[in-house]
């Protein structure tokens, strides 16, 4: 028995012995040997590293007599795949041969897939781009559809599950309703401001601003200025401002 117990009692004992051991070691070779060892080689200025290629930065580093580490790769605007965008230490940064550089290497800008927004508002579409980070430029073009509700998205390019380029403009059709549903702008110039407010309001319109430097008389003030122009296309819906003058 008392062997037993003599060997349950020494495994704890060599364990320690041994991580006592490693312990000193890695204490005597990192801050012992290795100061001196490095502390003789010569001084290098840390050479500028941001937007060389991969291997021109290896190659750089390798000639000053210094260690290359890559720290990892990140997605950049700026710089292309394969270049440099951050290194530690920074640029004239004074170290000592054999010291290490390390660099964060560009994987270029990120692409997205273009999501499916079609048949829903515009304003839902363009907060679904957003909450996506896609931040690519819109160009809204608005086109008739007999099927789509007016303002509601008709298709984009890209389409849905199709990569956007980095840096390119996405083009979203917007329903501008039936073709049937648009209107011409009357001439409301001459009108008195009842008659122009009832003619408005007949055509579903909404008039927006109405314009004046004197007090205004419904049936004796006219109409001397409009916005849209005669004949400009219009939807319901849509606004109308004018300008009137008291006569």
């Amino acid at each position: 028995m008392s062997s037993k117990k003599r060997k349950n009692i020494s495994l704890p004992i060599y364990f320690f012995i041994i991580l006592i051991s490693f312990l000193a070691g890695f204490i005597i070779v990192n801050y012992l040997i290795m100061p001196v060892v490095v502390g003789k080689g010569e001084d290098v200025p840390v050479p500028a590293l941001i937007g060389l290629d991969l291997k021109d930065a290896q190659r750089v580093i390798k000639s000053n007599g210094l260690i290359f580490d890559v720290a990892g790769y990140q997605y950049d605007t700026l710089y292309q795949k394969g270049k440099v965008i951050f290194q530690d230490p920074k640029p004239d940064n004074i170290l000592k041969k054999g010291r290490k550089v390390s660099v964060i290497i560009s994987l270029g800008a990120k692409s997205y897939t273009m999501p499916y927004i079609q048949g829903i508002p515009l304003e839902d579409g363009l907060a679904v781009l957003k909450k996506m980070n896609i931040n690519n430029g819109i160009n809204k073009i608005y086109t008739s559809s007999d099927s789509i509700p007016r303002d509601y998205i008709v298709s984009t390019i890209p389409k849905s599950d199709e990569t956007i380029a980095p840096g390119s403009m996405i083009t979203i059709f917007v329903s501008k309703g039936s073709e049937s549903d648009t209107l011409q702008m009357p001439n409301l110039i001459g009108l008195n401001l009842k008659m122009a407010v009832d003619t408005i309001k007949s055509l579903n319109l909404i008039l927006t601003g109405v314009d004046s430097d004197t007090t205004i008389d419904s049936l004796m003030s006219k109409v001397i200025l409009q916005y849209p122009g005669e004949g400009a296309n219009l939807s319901p819906g849509d606004s109308v401002s004018i300008v009137i003058r008291n006569e």
